[in-house]
């Protein structure tokens, strides 16, 4: 009775083995499965998965720069016109206000231009010259 018992708990511990040594294996992938990796680029591959990233300080262009204040400044209203200089990071902007506005009202608005610049631009120092009323 021992002697089967032994040889039932020998084949047992062998299947065990055998399931242990082949159930854990996979199969070989196909050349297709197998996962691609991003380029060496320095960026952990993010600048070929995200071409926008900038990778210096001069990435973005001051004309782009500027439709993109123009842009924010047309939404506040009263402003006709703006002049924006670059010493970078330095911006110096002229604004010609309508000449609707009055002086209150116009000093009102550079300083909502002034803050929507700024908010919008951080990578600038937003500097607000005098403004110009149009004639």
């Amino acid at each position: 009775m021992f002697r089967r018992m032994r040889q039932v708990a020998a084949l047992a511990s062998i299947l065990c083995m055998l399931v242990a040594l082949f159930g854990c294996g996979t199969p070989q992938q196909k050349e297709e499965a197998r996962t691609k990796s991003y380029g060496h680029d320095g960026y952990m591959g993010l600048s070929n998965s995200n071409p926008g990233l900038p990778k210096n300080s001069s990435y973005f262009s001051y004309s782009s720069d500027i439709n993109f204040m123009q842009e924010k400044l047309s939404e506040l209203g009263g402003i006709q016109h703006a002049v924006f200089r670059f010493q970078d990071p330095d911006i110096y902007v002229t604004l010609t206000v309508s000449p609707e506005l009055s002086e209150n009202e116009a000093a009102a608005l550079l300083e909502r231009a002034h803050r929507t610049l700024i908010d919008n631009m951080p990578r600038y120092v937003i500097h607000m010259e005098p403004y110009k009323t149009a004639r």
